[in-house]
């Protein structure tokens, strides 16, 4: 990953207050000759990221993304390079990319959107662990900055490394080329999870731009980020293309289907006896 030069004095970080859509339940009629349907089927946990709909890379993104390769070379004990879809030159083609959304580390209640199967009575407790990365400006000390990395119940894989891993792991010095003021504007703590639930050649859109030796170990990866309850994709794995950061994309169709759609969708669905 490419540290970007931070060409201005970065301004206070916009507090976001997003809520997640939440959608009062309605009565349904029932009805002798019809089915009902669970209320999972109706709803939508699959986002997109497009090469279309994106945000230049800035300073403080750079510094995240870094951090992340940071943490992963540390867990991975070797040198994991994390790549932006601009440093493999994706602009040259369109591509679209579609996820699931896993479910958050404390929302173990909402059995909606779990990863659980029949044979999952009991999903694995979930575990976190914590990483303390000193960021060394350009000059003057370095800034602690922390990252907590956790899994989520009901995934079908947990990363393996999470049974050899400490639950607090200092981290070496992060280099970085930025003066001391910029980077204590930036977030010190950041809140991830991760699973390796998706497809080993995920990203096989962007393979006919660059291919490299296969990467068994980070095949499915995926790193989110969780703000505000909610979470947006960060880091995706590679078996052929390794990591890429998709930090800076926007999310198409991250929003549950209205009420409405929901109504007709259910019309839709129920099977006659």
């Amino acid at each position: 990953m490419l540290f970007i030069e931070a060409l201005t004095r970065t301004n206070t970080l916009p507090n976001e207050k997003k809520h997640a859509l939440r959608h009062k339940q309605r009565p349904t009629p029932y009805s002798h000759d019809s089915v009902d349907l669970s209320p999972a089927a109706h709803e939508v946990i699959e986002i997109f990221i497009s090469s279309e709909d994106k945000n230049s890379l800035t300073a403080s993104s750079s510094i995240f993304a870094n951090i992340i390769e940071h943490a992963l070379s540390y867990i991975y004990q070797s040198n994991v390079v994390l790549q932006s879809p601009e440093e493999l030159d994706t602009d040259k083609k369109t591509w679209r990319i579609s996820l699931q959304v896993p479910p958050t580390a404390n929302n173990t209640t909402n059995k909606r959107s779990d990863y659980t199967t029949s044979e999952i009575q009991h999903p694995l407790p979930t575990k976190q662990v914590l990483f303390y990365v000193p960021v060394k400006p350009a000059f003057g000390l370095p800034i602690d900055m922390t990252l907590s990395l956790s899994t989520h119940n009901g995934s079908p894989k947990h990363p393996p490394f999470f049974q050899s891993l400490a639950k607090e792991n200092p981290l070496p010095v992060l280099r970085t080329p930025y003066p001391p003021d910029f980077l204590n504007q930036q977030v010190t703590h950041y809140r991830l999870l991760i699973d390796q639930d998706g497809e080993p050649d995920q990203l096989s859109v962007l393979q006919h731009l660059k291919q490299n030796k296969q990467t068994p170990h980070l095949a499915g990866l995926r790193v989110w980020r969780i703000k505000n309850n909610r979470l947006t994709p960060v880091v995706l794995g590679d078996i052929n293309l390794g990591l890429v950061f998709v930090g800076h994309y926007n999310l198409i169709n991250t929003h549950a289907i209205s009420e409405e759609e929901r109504t007709l969708t259910q019309n839709r669905l129920n099977v006659k006896a």
